[in-house]
């Protein structure tokens, strides 16, 4: 059994593998099918997940993410950050930003990435840091957004991940990119740590939220 810093690692490493899949649009179609469905509807999606998931808790999980960054588009590997779509070196487009088309790479697939510690990765932004992020950035009112949050964290595990998709899709929207390897590692958590993981959503949205006003 891995251990919690080899997991963390794992989630990182499965992100940059989705990431380069994507870079060819057909597989990147047909990963971006499984938003909101369970594993068992994705076929079209285990010719290139299988292989990594079969044996893994959680894995719902994992097609969630892969079909989110699909679905998202050639996306940065800097947690929170988009690219650059001006450099016409690392893509072409046809007019049409959902038919955004990446050149395959040409460097060799990453290394996975070093196992992180504990403080460090729960320094990066988890959804609740993400939500509050869209507050400041983008306008999300502070209400709505807390509301979507309590939400979130009180959804079933199925719920959950039919409702993210919807989530996300406002956030990339507006420029916001969640930390993929993140989303993914408190997917999975949150299958045995709900409470947890939602503890830890609300808390870093509240400290990265103003207080308040008392009436």
């Amino acid at each position: 059994m891995p251990t919690a810093a080899e997991h963390r690692a794992s989630c990182d490493a499965f992100v940059a593998h989705i990431h380069l899949l994507c870079a060819d649009p057909g597989t990147r179609a047909r990963l971006s099918r499984g938003r909101g469905r369970p594993v068992e509807e994705c076929a079209p999606m285990d010719r290139y997940l299988s292989r990594r998931t079969a044996h893994r808790t959680g894995r719902r999980a994992y097609y969630t993410v892969a079909s989110l960054i699909a679905a998202a588009g050639p996306q940065a590997h800097t947690p929170g950050v988009r690219p650059d779509t001006d450099d016409d070196s690392d893509h072409m487009t046809t007019g049409d930003d959902s038919d955004v088309l990446l050149v395959a790479p040409v460097e060799p697939a990453p290394t996975p990435p070093p196992a992180l510690d504990a403080a460090a990765w729960f320094a990066r932004p988890n959804l609740g840091a993400t939500l509050a992020t869209a507050v400041h950035q983008a306008g999300h009112t502070v209400d709505r957004t807390e509301d979507l949050l309590s939400a979130l964290t009180r959804l079933s595990d199925d719920q959950v991940h039919r409702r993210l998709p919807a989530t996300v899709t406002r956030l990339l929207k507006d420029g916001i990119t969640p930390d993929w390897g993140v989303l993914l590692h408190d997917l999975v958590q949150r299958l045995h740590h709900r409470d947890r993981v939602g503890l830890r959503w609300r808390d870093a949205f509240y400290l990265a939220t103003p207080e308040p006003r008392r009436s």
